[in-house]
């Protein structure tokens, strides 16, 4: 495949924040969508793949959760931007504090495995998965980068490593934001025993 072809990419806003959504947190959502953005397509380049997604987390909100960059490989579904529900193994993925790299079979033969649930038929077809997570400054768990569909092969420990950088870059911009736009969070990252 032509680099060209590979980086034409198609992306997927988040949803935007509600009218019932604190006018802090809502600043904050919105200053965190270029980064996520930036963290799918880069996801894509450092893994070599045809689909990468940045997923946050507030609290156990997924509604706000999904940043999608595709190749020209994934066309039909340029326009699929479903919020994330946090189930089978996605939701797994957040419950890990740790990277999971599986090949197409190990996906599907993995016990969170549901195909999407009510989404199957819509949601785009997955071909080996790469997941790591997005971990805070104070060791939460916030959500996760993620790839699939390796333009060869299977996912490897360096696209693994590359990935893990790239979160690790990508929870301390959060993390930056988040002590701007959210007092109560500055204070509690100031003072982890509170």
């Amino acid at each position: 495949m032509d680099d060209q072809r590979f980086l034409n990419s198609y992306h997927n806003a988040s949803t935007p924040p509600g009218p019932d959504i604190p006018a802090d947190l809502a600043g904050f959502m919105l200053a965190a969508d270029p980064i996520l953005g930036e963290a799918a397509e880069l996801s894509r380049v450092l893994a070599h793949a045809h689909q990468g997604a940045a997923t946050q987390l507030f609290g156990e909100d997924w509604a706000h959760a999904a940043y999608f960059s595709d190749s020209e490989k994934y066309a039909a579904w340029a326009g699929y931007n479903t919020p994330a529900r946090g189930f089978g193994i996605h939701a797994y993925a957040h419950k890990v504090h740790r990277p999971i790299r599986l090949t197409d079979e190990a996906l599907r033969a993995h016990p969170e495995w549901r195909n999407f649930g009510g989404e199957e038929g819509g949601h785009p077809p997955m071909r080996g998965w790469l997941a790591v997570p997005l971990i805070g400054s104070d060791g939460e768990n916030y959500g996760f980068i993620q790839v699939s569909d390796r333009l060869e092969g299977d996912f490897s420990a360096q696209d693994e490593a590359n990935l893990l950088r790239l979160a690790s870059l990508t929870a301390t911009a959060l993390d930056a934001l988040a002590q701007l736009h959210l007092p109560e969070y500055r204070a509690k990252d100031a003072d982890p025993g509170q």
